[in-house]
């Protein structure tokens, strides 16, 4: 019984880390590139996103295995290498803290640095169990079935990450997802925990520095000299999945509200860096642009670039793009694409378009939400598709020639 249940409990959570990672590569390269940025390697975009692939489809095989229970021997060492691995770099980083959390669940679940250092001791004495026992699973299924099997699997996880990475993620965990309202998304609701602080304050007087709280303040002694404050965090407060939110014109001007609370549809197009952004559709986005001004829709293009690079950029595609200047990171969590297309209207996303995947100009002459459905309606399709297939393919192989 044991060494079922810790072949199941290590092979979900592989299984799961593997897949939440797959459907969002570039969040995964973005989590690496962070890693790599510790140890002294910069501009490493390319690597990043195929040790993001690399990863998921290794955690994804090792849990498809295991928890299917075949080829135990040969997957119950390189598990326990990773469990070994994970623990050791979770250590350091809970001590170190040099990320603010590991990524090991991609969006889809966020631990805290410590809590994902107790996961994986959790888990490790498993995967011991697994390792040490590996001689006494016995898989039931011929040497070709099994292979087919596995071909199947690792054919799944590769052509879900291919197909995350040319599109936009098939799921999306992040507070940016198709029906996510911004403002609802940043705002804090009545009667959420507002959490507990500590607020204590450095004075200094004649040359000596002392710490004060709010009661032991000295209010009426002005001979203490302010120097600065600190806040210690007792408990958590409730923290809305979207913590700040702001879009510039290139002239200082603040588009965050007619992007966000605007009762028509706004065409927001997003690319984190001009100078990495694809060129390839950028006609598609004039012309999106176009059909947008002609039917009284507004459309910003969003990046984190600087000014003088976005004239660069309108320059050289005579592109006549209106600038609305925001963080990188905040644009990269909106859409993975770069660039990327979202229509937003009275602040809920409504659509989220790779440049990849852009609508045809001329669709919006049919109303906007027909549109819009048809699209996503066509993404899912290919989404359904690729899992019916794997997913009949092993019931095919399982039972059917048994």
């Amino acid at each position: 019984m044991l060494r079922l249940i810790s072949r199941l409990i290590v092979g979900i959570v592989f299984l799961f880390s593997g897949f939440v990672k797959a459907v969002d590569p570039k969040g995964g390269a973005i989590k690496i590139a962070e890693y790599l940025e510790i140890i002294g390697l910069h501009d490493t975009e390319d690597l990043s996103i195929t040790l993001a692939i690399a990863l998921s489809t290794i955690e994804f095989i090792l849990g498809f295995h295991l928890i299917l229970g075949f080829k135990i021997k040969r997957v119950a060492l390189p598990t326990l290498v990773f469990m070994i691995g994970f623990t050791i770099i979770t250590f350091f980083i809970a001590i170190f803290e040099p990320v603010s959390d590991c990524g090991c669940f991609g969006d889809a679940i966020k631990l805290s640095n410590w809590e994902t250092l107790f996961k994986n001791l959790i888990i490790l004495p498993f995967s011991l169990v697994v390792y040490y026992q590996r001689t006494k699973y016995n898989g039931e299924l011929s040497a070709l079935k099994q292979n087919l099997i596995s071909f199947i699997g690792f054919s799944f996880i590769i052509g879900l990450s291919v197909y995350s990475l040319y599109y936009l993620p098939v799921l999306d965990f992040r507070p940016y997802q198709v029906g996510a309202n911004i403002p609802d998304n940043m705002s804090i609701p009545e009667g959420a925990d507002e959490g507990e602080y500590e607020t204590t304050f450095i004075l200094e007087k004649d040359g000596v520095k002392k710490e004060f709280g709010v009661n032991d303040y000295p209010y009426e002694d002005s001979t203490w000299v302010y120097l600065e404050t600190k806040t210690k965090v007792i408990r958590e407060g409730y923290q809305p999945p979207i913590s700040a939110l702001n879009f510039e014109s290139t002239d200082g001007d603040d588009l965050t509200q007619k992007i966000i609370d605007s009762d028509y549809p706004i065409f927001l197009a997003v690319a984190p860096n001009l100078e990495k952004a694809s060129s390839k559709h950028i006609k598609e986005l004039i012309a999106l642009k176009n059909a947008a001004f002609q039917y009284g829709y507004s459309f910003y293009f969003a990046t984190a670039s600087l000014t003088e690079a976005c004239f660069k950029f309108d320059l050289a595609h005579q592109a006549a793009f209106e600038y609305a200047l925001c963080d990188e990171t905040t644009l990269k969590t909106i859409i993975r694409g770069n660039p990327g297309l979202l229509i937003i209207q009275q602040g809920t996303i409504i659509a989220k378009y790779n440049h990849t995947q852009l609508p045809n100009a001329s669709s919006l002459k049919n109303p906007l939400s027909h549109s819009v459905k048809e699209q996503q309606k066509a993404n899912n399709k290919t989404w359904l598709w690729l899992t019916f297939i794997s997913l009949f393919g092993l019931i095919v192989i399982i039972f059917k020639f048994k």
